[in-house]
C-alpha cells in the first residue's frame, strides 16, 4: 500500500542520515563531530543520553501524556535519524513534547521535513529554544524555512556592537515579531535579500527602523517586489532618508505612492555613496536576479558538470 511504501522510504532515508552521521564522526568532519574520540565514544554518549531521556519521561508522567498525539506514530520511521541526535535533543525533549506534540497539530506540518531538520540539527539546535517559543508562527512554514536556512543563519548571531549594546542575539527577529508570519510566508521573495541586508543590520536595528519599515516593505514583497539594489544599498538609503522614518505618517505616505518601488530602486542606485562608504564608495554588491537562489549550495557546480 501507499502507506507502507512511504514508511519504507522514510525509514531508508532515516537510516541514511544515521550512516552519514557515523561517517562524519569517524572522519571527524565538522566541529561537533571532532568532540568524539571515536565512533564507539559517540555511540556510548548517544546511548547514555537515550537512557537519561527515557528515565526522565518515566519519572514525569505529565510529559508522557503529551505523546498522546494522533501524529506521534509518524515518528517511528524517523527513529534511526533521531538516534543520531539524542545528546543534542536531550535538553529540549520537554519543550518539544509540550509545544510540538500534545495535540498541537504542529507535528503534521513538521514531520515531512524532519529528516532535513535532523541533518542540519547542529546548526539549528543552538536556536531551538527561540524556535520553540514561536513554533505556532513558524511551524506552518517549516519547508520554506529549511529551504532558506543558510540565509537565515546569517542573522542567528548578532553581537553587542551590531545590536547597539543589546545582548539579545535575536534583536533583529524581535523587531520583526509582529510581522514574522508575513516575512516567513514570503521567504521565496525575501530570501535573496537576506545576504545583502546582513552587513547593514546595525543601522537597521537603530531607532526601531525594522519595526517602522516592516508594514510597508511587507506590502512590496507581497506584490512580488524583486529588485535587490535597495537591499544592497540600504546603508545609502538610510543615511540620506533614515530621518524621515521617524516622522509620523511619512513612511506610510511614501509607500502608498504608486511609483514608490521604482523610486526606491532609483534612489538606491543614484544617491551619492562617498559620504557613507568613503574609499569603498566604488565597491558594489553582486546582486543580479539569481543572487540568493543557490549562492550557498553546489547547485551551480552541478549544472556545470552536467553540461
Amino acid at each position: 500500500s501507499a502507506k507502507r511504501k512511504k514508511f519504507a522510504n522514510t525509514f531508508g532515508e532515516s537510516t541514511s542520515v544515521l550512516l552519514r552521521k557515523i561517517d562524519r564522526v569517524s572522519n571527524k568532519r565538522g566541529r561537533s563531530n571532532r568532540s568524539y574520540s571515536s565512533v564507539t565514544d559517540y555511540v556510548v554518549q548517544e546511548t547514555a543520553a537515550g537512557i537519561r531521556i527515557v528515565g526522565s519521561l518515566l519519572s514525569n508522567p505529565d510529559q508522557l501524556s503529551h505523546l498522546i498525539d494522533p501524529d506521534t506514530p509518524t515518528l517511528v520511521p524517523h527513529i534511526p535519524a533521531i538516534l543520531t541526535r539524542l545528546d543534542r535533543l536531550e535538553s529540549h525533549v520537554g519543550p518539544i513534547l509540550s509545544r510540538v506534540l500534545n495535540n498541537k497539530q504542529h507535528l503534521r506540518t513538521i514531520e515531512p521535513y524532519l529528516l532535513e531538520i535532523l541533518e542540519r540539527f547542529d546548526d539549528i539546535e543552538p536556536h531551538l529554544p527561540w524556535i520553540l517559543d514561536h513554533i505556532d508562527t513558524l511551524a506552518p512554514y517549516t519547508g520554506l524555512l529549511l529551504k532558506h536556512i543558510d540565509e537565515l543563519l546569517l542573522y542567528a548571531e548578532v553581537d553587542e556592537h551590531e545590536s547597539g549594546g543589546n545582548e539579545d542575539d535575536y534583536a533583529f527577529a524581535e523587531q520583526l515579531l509582529p510581522y514574522l508570519e508575513l516575512y516567513v510566508s514570503q521567504l521565496d521573495l525575501v530570501g535573496p535579500h537576506l545576504p545583502l541586508l546582513r552587513p547593514h543590520l546595525p543601522i537597521l536595528l537603530k531607532h526601531n527602523r525594522i519595526k517602522i519599515l516592516s508594514p510597508h516593505v511587507g506590502v512590496l514583497f507581497s506584490k512580488g517586489y524583486k529588485d535587490l539594489s535597495a537591499s544592497a544599498n540600504m546603508d545609502i538609503l538610510l543615511f540620506w532618508f533614515g530621518w524621515a522614518l521617524r516622522i509620523p505618517f511619512v513612511p506610510r505616505l511614501f509607500f502608498s505612492l504608486p511609483g514608490s518601488p521604482g523610486m526606491v530602486s532609483f534612489l538606491a542606485n543614484r544617491l551619492p555613496k562617498r559620504l557613507v562608504r568613503g574609499r569603498c564608495a566604488d565597491i558594489s554588491c553582486y546582486c543580479d536576479g539569481d543572487y540568493g537562489g543557490g549562492w550557498n549550495t553546489l547547485s551551480k557546480e552541478k549544472k556545470k558538470s552536467t553540461k
